[in-house]
């Protein structure tokens, strides 16, 4: 059977969120130099880059040694034509499942934006993103996660929603396992000429303390959480949970 994320990150995503837009990245860019100031000189990595809106926001903001990696191609290609059309064609694309990095005490920073963790059916799967990520870190390099807060999501859940966006309508479905482990969501999509397409999303919901113990279990220090990317504390009413992670240790073997 073909995993949910494999499937469902395509066109129809971009236009379920045309929100998440580039005037969001371009803020959520300039929340995170204000709460982490990372390196514009050093190595990035947006991990889970999609179309790119982020990368496109850091070359803007002055970070030249960008990486994406992301599992879709279809969304790398429209990534690459948009940081082209900037002349950010030397920001590397990498197709790759986020459980597979392919660098050693690389980047100074890698970011994880917009709940692109928690995908896989288990623990050991996740965690493996988790260490992957700390491997490609260099020494005391750090690691953002923009993920999503369990109570407010559980507290928030908008069980059926219909929306229009270009002509193309969809139907979600939103539920909480029985477990309260996992937020599960069910899209059909209808095009202007009537062909439907259905995918799934399926995260895994981390408590704050689950994520802070999963961190610190894959080789991360000095865990901070927030509950803004402007660093406002976190809550159990905070839209977001935001996690910030130190390297900890030498260079890895």
């Amino acid at each position: 059977m073909i995993p949910w994320y494999v499937r469902s990150f395509r066109q129809e995503y971009l236009d379920l969120y045309p929100h998440r837009d580039d005037i969001e990245a371009r803020a959520d860019v300039r929340a995170i130099i204000d709460l982490v100031a990372p390196p514009r000189e050093e190595p990035l990595l947006d991990l889970g880059c999609g179309a790119g809106r982020h990368l496109l926001a850091l070359h803007k903001a002055g970070f030249h040694r960008l990486s994406g990696l992301d599992l879709s191609r279809e969304l790398l290609e429209v990534a690459k034509e948009r940081l082209v059309a900037i002349g950010a064609g030397d920001v590397e694309l990498l197709h790759s499942d986020m459980r597979h990095i392919p660098y050693v005490d690389h980047f100074a920073m890698v970011l994880s934006m917009f709940t692109s963790f928690g995908y896989f059916e288990n623990d050991e799967e996740n965690s493996a993103v988790l260490v992957t990520v700390s491997r490609s870190l260099q020494p005391r390099g750090r690691f953002l996660i923009d993920y999503l807060n369990r109570d407010w999501v559980i507290a928030h859940l908008i069980l059926k929603e219909e929306l229009v966006r270009d002509d193309k309508r969809f139907w979600i479905e939103r539920r909480v396992s029985e477990d309260r482990c996992r937020v599960e969501k069910k899209v059909r999509v209808i095009s202007p000429g009537g062909e439907e397409k259905v995918f799934y999303e399926s995260v895994r919901m981390y408590t704050p303390s689950e994520m802070e113990g999963l961190l610190e279990r894959a080789g991360f220090t000095g865990v901070r959480c927030y509950g803004s990317l402007q660093g406002a504390p976190h809550q159990a009413e905070s839209p977001r949970l935001i996690l910030v992670a130190e390297k900890g240790g030498g260079r890895a073997e």
